[in-house]
């Protein structure tokens, strides 16, 4: 089952970061059964995120981003296949305890988000249609 909807800000957000691919792989707390995942694309500079659930993602709450107090950052840099992309990986719980995800961030100094999906996607064994593929990139290229 797929999901997809497009969040337009009408003020830019205040984070530092990049525009980027966020992949979250959801999973059972209790077993580690996987449950789905969900891909968002932000591209920075238009100020808009694009969301694709995939599989049974649950959409659940989490701490806001400020609320937290982490006195360090919870990413950590992770080996990325990708020429000039930066991958980056979290670990996290939702508030209710009943899952667990893991973050993937995938990011780049030199290229656009169009330039390096498919192969985020591939190397995240996400199998998109060509159809899905073409659908985002004319979301993200708005």
């Amino acid at each position: 089952m797929r999901k997809n909807y497009l969040v337009r800000n009408d003020f830019m957000p205040s984070n530092k970061r990049r525009s980027h691919i966020h992949i979250i792989r959801q999973y059972k707390s209790e077993n580690l059964e996987y449950t789905g995942s969900r891909i968002v694309f932000f591209i920075k500079e238009k100020g808009i995120k694009y969301i694709m659930d995939i599989d049974n993602f649950y959409v659940h709450q989490y701490y806001k981003p400020k609320k937290k107090k982490y006195s360090t950052s919870k990413w950590k840099k992770s080996l990325c296949n990708i020429p000039q992309v930066i991958k980056k990986q979290m670990k996290n719980e939702s508030l209710c305890k009943k899952y667990k995800m893991i973050h993937f961030l995938y990011e780049s100094e030199t290229k656009n988000i169009e330039e390096f999906l498919e192969e985020v996607l591939k190397e995240e064994k996400i199998l998109l249609s060509k159809e899905d593929i073409k659908k985002i990139k004319k979301k993200i290229k708005k």
